[in-house]
């Protein structure tokens, strides 16, 4: 499983309605993460991934690219 699926992964487990994610697509406006759902998300991430997410980092996240390369660059996740 690639980094990227694990991510689609945690974003699947912590939203709802959700079958079809794209890796450039948009979370808010084209997937419909309201900012209740980031929070969630981004708790999924902390626990799958065994890091503590900086509050600056999570403005910076708006698709599963974004995520995977915060992951990669500024956590040190291989895939």
């Amino acid at each position: 499983m690639t980094l990227e699926d694990k991510v689609i992964a945690v974003i699947r487990e912590n939203s709802e309605d959700v079958t079809e994610i794209a890796s450039d697509a948009d979370l808010v406006k084209d997937i419909g993460i309201d900012s209740f759902g980031m929070i969630m998300i981004v708790n999924g991430i902390e626990d799958a991934f065994s890091i503590a997410v900086k509050e600056e980092d999570i403005a910076k996240i708006r698709t599963i690219k974004d995520i995977t390369g915060l992951l990669r660059n500024d956590y040190g996740i291989k895939e």
